[in-house]
């Protein structure tokens, strides 16, 4: 019973994600914005439709981008015009130790979150540009439904470097 009792503790704080909202489109004034956990579907979506085609272990990119944002649970979504920012990793870091503490899993999701905060192997600088991307569509989607610009995301895209990645942002650019 105590794996049970984890595990609802877990589901529990993990959840706390669908009402977390991206700050930086609260920030922008976005009305009604995608949460933590909208952005991190999608850009698991991403990875499931795109590891296998862009020459990493699909499966380990997959977990990687599902568990990226999982410390926005405890800390919220820390940005570079927060107070905390400076101390985001330790703050981020601590928040995952307490989620890992209660999952069986807790060894493989560290690791995976370490690798991918790290941004060394293949699959997690691919995972951070892939969490770019995802960003910039949900850009390019308020813009067109707001009819605004919002200038401050689009430097990021300077982050993605995969050849498959940059066609695919050009192509949403196109659609405007």
């Amino acid at each position: 019973m105590a794996d049970t009792e984890k595990l609802l503790e877990f589901l529990g704080l993990v959840g706390k994600l669908k009402k977390t909202e991206r700050s930086g489109w609260v920030r922008n004034g976005i009305p009604d914005s995608e949460s933590v956990a909208d952005h991190s579907f999608r850009t698991a979506i991403l990875a499931f439709i795109l590891g296998d085609k862009l020459e990493v272990d699909g499966e380990k990119l997959l977990k990687m981008v599902l568990i990226h944002d999982l410390p926005e649970s405890i800390t919220g979504d820390i940005t570079m015009h927060d107070k905390e920012y400076g101390r985001k990793s330790e703050i981020e870091r601590k928040a995952m130790e307490k989620l890992c503490s209660s999952t069986e899993n807790g060894n493989e999701i560290m690791s995976l979150w370490k690798e991918f905060e790290e941004g060394k192997s293949k699959e997690s600088r691919l995972a951070h540009e892939l969490d770019k991307l995802e960003m910039l569509i949900q850009s390019f989607e308020y813009e067109k439904q707001y009819n605004i610009h919002l200038d401050e995301f689009w430097k990021d895209a300077k982050i993605i470097k995969n050849e498959k990645l940059i066609e695919l942002l050009e192509s949403f650019k196109k659609r405007k």
